[in-house]
């Protein structure tokens, strides 16, 4: 077997590298600068916790006043037989106040003909696009859409009654875009 000519260097970090003789007065530099007698000039304040006064910075009451503050709300319980959804549906935003109220009623009772319950539509308002959408309606008017009126519908119903909503919400003219998630309750 041949020997190879090449030798091996090891590897050398570079703040190692520069190494004054030892008969000069050179010094190396540190790369970590040094202050002199730090230890000296640190300040310590101490804040007197009587002085301070927290009676109106929280509550009314002052801080930690109410020992026993309202719960939360509770969630409404599913009844048996229906399950928690909910639907975005992203309107036109070139609608009026009035046909958005038409339109959410209309939803509403649609809903509430298909056994749902606990029926809440939240209006998120005009909100941009992330993408543009082409839309084509009845009249076969293509639209470009950049911005929409974001609804969100959260309510308990039939697994059935899905499908009828979703094909109602896909053949209105007024909405571009709708999603429908089913709920499930974490268990941790």
């Amino acid at each position: 077997m041949a020997s190879s000519s090449l030798t091996t260097i090891p590897w050398i970090p570079l703040s190692y590298c520069y190494r004054p003789n030892a008969n000069t007065n050179t010094t190396i530099p540190s790369p970590i600068p040094t202050f002199p007698n730090i230890s000296s000039r640190r300040r310590s304040v101490s804040i007197n916790a009587e002085a301070l006064n927290f009676s109106d910075s929280f509550e009314p009451g002052g801080f930690g006043s109410d020992p026993d503050p309202d719960p939360p709300p509770e969630e409404p319980h599913c009844p048996p037989g229906l399950r928690q959804y909910e639907t975005m549906a992203v309107l036109r935003p070139n609608m009026t106040e009035d046909e958005r109220l038409a339109l959410t009623h209309k939803y509403e009772e649609l809903l509430v003909a298909g056994g749902g319950m606990y029926i809440e539509v939240f209006n998120r308002g005009v909100i941009p696009l992330a993408y543009s959408i082409r839309r084509r309606n009845k009249a076969g008017e293509t639209n470009t859409y950049f911005d929409g009126i974001y609804l969100l519908f959260t309510y308990f119903t039939k697994p059935e009654s899905i499908n009828i909503l979703e094909e109602t919400l896909k053949a209105d003219d007024n909405i571009i875009r709708t999603m429908t998630f089913k709920i499930r309750k974490r268990k941790y």
